[in-house]
């Protein structure tokens, strides 16, 4: 069991991010990671960080597939990681539709609080990045600086950092910490 202090964690969206991006991705051999995903992970490994993902799956709520299935794509990431020896400590998920305005999905801060007070997740220490708004959002919503992947910066948005794939992001939260 982890102490009480605060975590350094990065905060990974799952589709588009770590893994190919799939419309409504329930089938889990069809995971495909991300091009450079494991050198972006080892990079942030030597680190110290930490590793999770949370993820919006509106294919439950949809009536498309079942936790168990999402659960089983989700399975297949983490296994594809785990045989680079990179581990994620958690994977939350949002079930819900957009149209539920529910509390967990992104970018509603509700799963980064599960984070933060389960697997004490310090947001002053740790980044967000997903290819989304949304994870932008969200990541700035449970105090977390956070980059976008294929983004181009808009003046509502302000990620911190938009980067052209996750190697890139990667980098860019590496040179953060040699600045201290």
């Amino acid at each position: 069991m982890r102490d009480e202090v605060g975590s350094a964690y990065v905060l990974f969206d799952r589709d588009g991010t770590l893994i190919k991006f799939q419309h409504y991705l329930i089938e889990s051999d069809k995971v495909e990671l991300a091009d450079r995903a494991i050198q972006a992970l080892l990079l942030l490994k030597e680190y110290g960080f930490l590793f999770g993902i949370v993820t919006n799956q509106s294919v439950i709520g949809r009536g498309m597939a079942s936790m168990d299935t999402v659960a089983q794509v989700n399975a297949r990431v983490t296994t594809l990681f785990a045989a680079q020896d990179i581990k994620f400590e958690f994977v939350l998920v949002c079930p819900h539709l957009p149209e539920d305005i529910c509390g967990c999905r992104k970018p509603a801060p509700g799963l980064g609080e599960i984070a933060i007070q389960e697997h004490y997740l310090d947001p002053s220490l740790s980044f967000m990045i997903g290819d989304q708004p949304s994870d932008v959002k969200f990541g700035h919503a449970i105090g977390c600086k956070s980059v976008q992947i294929g983004g181009k910066g808009n003046d509502e948005l302000h990620a911190n950092h938009y980067a052209k794939d996750i190697l890139e992001a990667a980098e860019w939260i590496a040179s953060e910490m040699r600045k201290g």
